[in-house]
């Protein structure tokens, strides 16, 4: 994992990056601390871009991507900010070439499991909570829990952006063509469910759909380009989702597409690890922002529970003014809730914004490099794996100085090598080097 977090506002965006990186393998994981998250885009632009998750595209790793790109792209500029990206993903169908079939299919066989094994997640939990409250679910209803479960995520994968020029029947062949067969591969990874015929076939549908649309699982890419076009005034951002090659297709969608102007004038945005600084932005951990359906949830269990002991009691006139009454109470209790909790948001996030719509460049960086170092300290003091850590590269965008490093590692000796380190008078007016990290 990462931590990672651009900073806009109308003079600059400063953009930073952790140093970790997690290898995994059969033994367990190793974490390092000297990957290279961010990377200058363009030689003569000041636009940049960060990679977080996967570290490669395929078997190309995605700073060789980026270098590559950087000098395809050369001396050309675009406009916008999103025009870069857009070119920057287009460039990606050039080095389909580069990925063998047989990894392709391997990522076929990767989202299939990761499907069906969210699938046994979510039976089993329905299981479990059933049993917690003393029912014993039998064959047929596990079953009809299974097939309700593939029904629900094949209703929400059909939402979603599609692969450009992917079909429906190269989809269903390559999911046919799971080692080991499509049957005994279902058969495999619900292993202690009873399955039928008709599980087998919308488990198929939901593969084949998931095959063909752009789905975050474990194995995507996050693909961050900031800083100026040629017409722009103010900085924008446009994020990107990266999930692999299949069938000679690149898996991808953008997410967000963003510019500051005068609707905006400051924005902060984390990715990936983004707990600590949506925590410390918005006063309140991430996990409370969805807790008024939990909430909801609970009261009316208690509802139930406490109206089927007086059900008896009461006449049914005055039962059903009860349960009228209750229900009005817990609409109220959940309202008051979410006004606390945008409360207690607006407490926090309204100051800090307020004063990062006019932070100088220098003061922009520092703040970026701390909230990346907040999500490192949190897991250094924490017992689980240390996934964000190691420096934190820095850099300053702004319309007059270009891409600045404010810091920078690197895996040499920089007096050793003052060929990297290079001026071409071409880039000084913009502050980027021939030979930029």
């Amino acid at each position: 994992m990462t931590a990672e977090v651009a900073i806009l506002n109308r003079e600059a965006v400063a953009i930073a990056a952790d140093s970790a990186v997690t290898l995994t393998g059969p033994e367990g994981r190793k974490i390092y601390n000297t990957a290279n998250k961010l990377f200058a885009l363009s030689t003569t632009e000041p636009v940049a871009v960060m990679i977080y998750n996967m570290v490669s595209f395929g078997p190309i790793p995605w700073e060789t991507v980026v270098k590559e790109y950087r000098r395809k792209l050369s001396m050309k500029s675009y406009a916008t900010v999103d025009e870069y990206a857009t070119d920057f993903i287009e460039y990606l169908s050039e080095l389909v070439e580069y990925i063998p079939v047989a990894e392709q299919n391997i990522r076929v066989a990767m989202i299939a499991r990761w499907e069906l094994s969210q699938i046994r997640v979510s039976v089993l939990n329905a299981v479990r909570e059933a049993s917690s409250n003393g029912q014993s679910l039998n064959d047929d209803e596990i079953i009809s829990l299974i097939v309700s479960c593939i029904e629900a995520r094949i209703s929400e994968l059909r939402n979603g952006v599609l692969v450009e020029g992917l079909k429906a029947s190269a989809a269903g062949r390559l999911v046919n063509a799971v080692p080991g067969g499509w049957n005994t591969f279902v058969d495999q990874y619900l292993s202690g469910f009873p399955v039928n015929e008709k599980i087998r076939s919308l488990a198929r549908v939901m593969v084949r759909t998931s095959l063909r649309v752009v789905s975050q699982s474990p194995w995507f890419s996050g693909i961050v380009v900031a800083g100026f076009g040629r017409d722009q005034w103010f900085p924008a951002l446009s994020q990107h989702l990266v999930d692999g090659v299949i069938s000679g297709r690149v898996r991808t969608c953008q997410l967000d597409n963003m510019e500051i102007g005068e609707q905006q004038s400051a924005v902060i945005y984390p990715f990936a690890q983004r707990d600590m600084i949506t925590t410390f932005m918005e006063g309140l951990h991430p996990v409370y922002s969805a807790l008024e359906g939990f909430i909801e949830e609970r009261i009316r269990l208690i509802k139930e529970h406490f109206g089927s002991h007086v059900k008896d009691v009461l006449s049914p006139k005055a039962y059903t003014a009860l349960l009228d009454e209750m229900d009005q109470e817990i609409s109220n209790t959940v309202i008051d809730f979410v006004e606390l909790r945008d409360d207690l948001k607006n407490s926090n996030y309204g100051p800090i914004m307020s004063v990062v719509e006019s932070l100088p460049k220098k003061e922009l960086a520092e703040m970026a490099e701390a909230l990346v170092n907040l999500t490192s300290f949190k897991l250094r003091v924490s017992l689980g794996a240390e996934t964000v850590g190691g420096p934190v590269d820095v850099a300053v965008i702004s319309k007059g100085d270009g891409l600045v490093w404010i810091k920078r590692k690197h895996y040499f000796s920089p007096e050793l090598n003052p060929r990297y380190f290079g001026l071409d008078q071409r880039f000084v007016n913009i502050g980027i080097r021939e030979e930029q990290p």
